[in-house]
């Protein structure tokens, strides 16, 4: 299953309503939902899942993560903008 970036939104929806967001991956948290074990892609060792992150708000990568290296509230700020500016809220 192809991981798009209205699954990667459902997931970051779903993270935002907990205490700690940087404490989750949307994208894990979409595995359940849809049962699947890799997104296309992940088993030929790519990341397909990282790209959509990415893409979604915008900025050239920091770190592996938006949420890696201390930049939790840089990536959630970016996160929450990228959402309301993408309709998602």
């Amino acid at each position: 299953m192809e991981y798009t970036e209205k699954i990667h939104a459902e997931g970051l929806l779903e993270i935002f309503s907990q205490a700690t967001p940087c404490g989750s991956c949307p994208s894990q948290k979409m595995r359940e939902r849809y049962d699947v074990e890799y997104w296309d892609g992940e088993k030929q060792g790519l990341e397909p899942q990282c790209d959509v992150c990415w893409d979604f708000i915008g900025g050239e990568r920091w770190a592996n993560c938006p949420c890696f290296a201390g930049n939790q509230e840089r990536a959630a700020k970016a996160t929450w903008l990228a959402l309301e500016a993408k309709g998602y809220i």
